[in-house]
């Protein structure tokens, strides 16, 4: 069982088994090192959301399969174009422009089950332009994209994981989500601050082992905005 985001390359799944047991594995942004390389990838500046779910660069994100490096190895979004057609399907049913959906975050908890995503799509036929986004699930799960005005009371969006394997006396969790503007700090209790405002569009994942939920304390400029305890069976996926 491995852990896969889009900080990772494919040659990095050699032995993350014992990189999840120990933790989250991160690299720094905005420079990715590709495995066995001694290239430094610079992607382009990540900026936060500036009202509520909205992002001054209009939609934020990677187009899937966006190949960046020397020799344009480095998928910087993890996944492939054809991983998200359900999702690009489902956002033309809701009048959003398919063509923009673009990739926050990615990671895989194993080989078999398929990718989890957040994405972003700009709306259609509206004036301003909003963005909406989706939690992209494991397992071919059904894609629901949600728009500024579904989720105006929601301080941060994402999915908690649980991964089918035991560690000790409960099975590791995985947390990705996106916050929204007035969010400066999200922290995993047990862990410490997994996100704090700043040269992302607002992204976190972090994983934790060995346990049965995990708690959350999203933070806002004047102190705590909200409190959430996440929980999943082993196996589970939940959207929060």
């Amino acid at each position: 069982m491995s852990l896969v985001s889009r900080h990772l390359l494919p040659a990095a799944l050699v032995g993350v088994a014992a990189v999840l047991l120990a933790g989250f594995f991160t690299i720094a942004r905005p420079q990715y090192r590709p495995a066995n390389q001694g290239e430094e990838i610079k992607v382009p500046p990540e900026q936060p959301a500036t009202a509520g779910w909205t992002w001054a660069e209009g939609t934020p994100g990677f187009k899937a399969g966006t190949m960046l490096g020397k020799h344009h190895d480095f998928n910087v979004s993890g996944l492939q174009p054809v991983e998200i057609a359900a999702a690009q399907l489902a956002a033309a049913h809701s009048m959003l422009d398919a063509d923009g959906v673009r990739v926050l975050e990615s990671l895989r908890t194993d080989m078999s089950s398929g990718p989890i995503a957040l994405l972003a799509a700009p709306t259609l036929g509206r004036t301003p332009t909003q963005t909406c986004l989706a939690v992209m699930l494991r397992g071919g799960a059904p894609v629901t994209w949600r728009c500024p005005q579904d989720i105006s009371g929601t301080h941060v969006l994402g999915v908690v994981v649980a991964a089918s394997f035991s560690s000790g006396p409960g099975h590791p969790l995985f947390v990705m989500g996106v916050a929204r503007a007035d969010v400066q700090r999200v922290v995993l209790v047990g862990r410490g601050p997994i996100y704090t405002r700043g040269t992302t569009w607002g992204q976190f994942e972090a994983s934790t082992a060995a346990t049965r939920s995990v708690t959350l304390l999203v933070y806002g400029d004047h102190g705590l905005l909200q409190k959430l305890t996440l929980s999943d069976p082993p196996g589970g996926q939940r959207i929060f």
